[in-house]
């Protein structure tokens, strides 16, 4: 009986009074209402400047917005950026240009800020994207960046064949595919089947580069107070290093190897085809 009744006052805290709390900041209130994976929702935490309603939402928001978690996701995007940089000098030297595939790319942030910081044409970037808000909000940032070798389509992330024969006839084959926060919403066999397809689409010496939660110290508070854009349940699903090595290699990729973020929540996992 005790039990139950805790249960009970512990799901009110969350889902009445602190789930209202956090619709006054600008951070909360996404998550909540437009979905805690939404583009716009990253380039707030990106950006990190408190916003909210009054006093009390622009407290919320400063405090979300310094969860070790959103650290996280910060250092995350500063970490594919080094990755990506460091194969567009490697492509360069040997008279390669990089082409990046983003696979539900949101705004895709790390490939406009790459794409900004150097602008004389060795990457060129195609952001995929079924939310049509998200592309249109991608399109948007990129247009006010007069940024020209980023391009967002909307498109199903589960019909790479469909995008392989586009990449084929309009001649631009990725040597990069990206799939930065994706594969933590989905189960063990629905990644493979995915990360197979990115294998068969890379050509020879091509990287596929992705992110995984290990962990993350908020995820009672995003279980309760949260939903995705579609409005489903805040479900992620979590791995170890030692399973994205396993899976690469079965797979057919050479060299895995995984970053591991400082606060141990995200590792970056890179393997060469």
């Amino acid at each position: 009986m005790m039990k139950k009744l805790i249960a009970r006052l512990d799901d009110f805290f969350y889902k009445v009074i602190l789930k209202n709390l956090l619709k006054t900041s600008k951070l909360g209130y996404g998550t909540i209402i437009t979905g805690a994976e939404s583009g716009v929702n990253f380039e707030h935490m990106y950006n990190n400047h408190p916003e909210g309603k009054f006093i009390i939402g622009r407290f919320i928001d400063k405090v979300l917005l310094n969860l070790p978690a959103v650290h996280a996701t910060r250092g995350r995007k500063d970490d594919i950026k080094k990755i990506i940089w460091n194969e567009v000098q490697n492509n360069r030297l040997l008279g390669k240009k990089t082409r990046v595939l983003d696979l539900a790319s949101g705004s895709a942030r790390y490939l406009r800020e790459l794409a900004d910081e150097h602008r004389n044409g060795d990457i060129e970037s195609v952001c995929i994207d079924k939310d049509k808000d998200c592309v249109s909000l991608g399109e948007k940032l990129a247009a006010n960046e007069n940024l020209k070798n980023v391009r967002f389509l909307k498109g199903d992330i589960f019909q790479l064949d469909h995008l392989r024969k586009l990449s084929s006839r309009q001649e631009w084959i990725p040597n990069i595919v990206v799939a930065s926060g994706l594969f933590i919403y989905f189960n063990d066999n629905d990644v493979e089947k995915m990360i197979k397809e990115v294998y068969e689409f890379l050509p020879e010496n091509g990287l596929i580069i992705f992110s995984s939660y290990e962990n993350l110290n908020t995820r009672k508070l995003m279980r309760k107070t949260m939903s995705t854009s579609s409005g489903e349940k805040w479900t992620l699903y979590y791995r170890k290093p030692e399973h994205w090595i396993s899976l690469l290699n079965r797979i057919g990729y050479r060299y895995p190897f995984i970053f591991r973020d400082r606060w141990e929540m995200n590792n970056i996992i890179v393997g060469r085809k």
